[in-house]
């Protein structure tokens, strides 16, 4: 007598096509929401105002540009393996609903942020003209995602805090350290403000040719 092979038990995972689809619809989602914001307006000269550190040495400098870089190392390589070690001790097909949920859940998020952002700049509201003394100014130049300025940090009256601003479009000699600018700060409907700064110096103006007079006899 032949034994028959035992039944395999019915599959639930998802489908493969599920999978893939949330896999690849929440990023695809959040990629065309932020292209459809409709961003800075054109002509408003308004940009974050943020929070600055004064450095002293080229090390520190190092330190504060390559730490945004590492902390994220950092943490995609805690979750990687975190991840790795819960597929080697419960399996992937055992985590795999979880791990789906989470990433939804993270794309839905970020999606959220990106709404939050564009509300909270287009509700700004004006705040009084303010005083500010320039503590340093360097040339930008000009990318695909602004025009060339100078970067201003400086700090407002009464208040020691250094922060930066971008000016569109201003030679950097019109900053110059420890000269007085005017700060056009905007609040905006929850957090964050954004700021266009003017120079209180005379700037040099090229001469003025005088015009050529008639030639004798014309």
């Amino acid at each position: 007598m032949s034994v028959l092979p035992a039944r395999r038990p019915p599959d639930d995972s998802p489908a493969d096509w599920r999978v893939l689809a949330l896999a690849a619809v929440p990023p695809l989602a959040v990629l065309v929401l932020r292209v459809l914001m409709p961003g800075q307006p054109e002509g408003d000269g308004l940009y974050p105002v943020t929070a600055a550190s004064m450095v002293s040495d080229p090390g520190e400098a190092f330190w504060l540009a390559a730490r945004p870089l590492l902390y994220g190392l950092l943490v995609i390589g805690a979750v990687l393996g975190g991840l790795w070690l819960a597929v080697r001790r419960l399996g992937w097909p055992r985590i795999r609903a979880t791990v789906l949920a989470l990433w939804v859940l993270m794309w839905t998020a970020m999606g959220a942020w990106l709404v939050a952002s564009e509300m909270n700049r287009n509700g700004r509201q004006p705040l009084p003209e303010q005083s500010a003394r320039v503590l340093l100014a360097r040339e930008m130049q000009p990318t695909k995602r602004r025009p060339g300025g100078t970067e201003v940090y400086f700090e407002r009256q009464g208040d020691a805090t250094p922060q930066r601003l971008f000016v569109e479009d201003a030679p950097v000699t019109a900053f110059a350290p420890g000269s007085i600018a005017r700060l056009h700060a905007h609040a905006g409907r929850w957090w964050g403000q954004w700021g266009r700064l003017e120079s209180r110096l005379e700037l040099p103006r090229p001469p003025v040719s005088a015009p050529a007079g008639r030639a004798p006899g014309g």
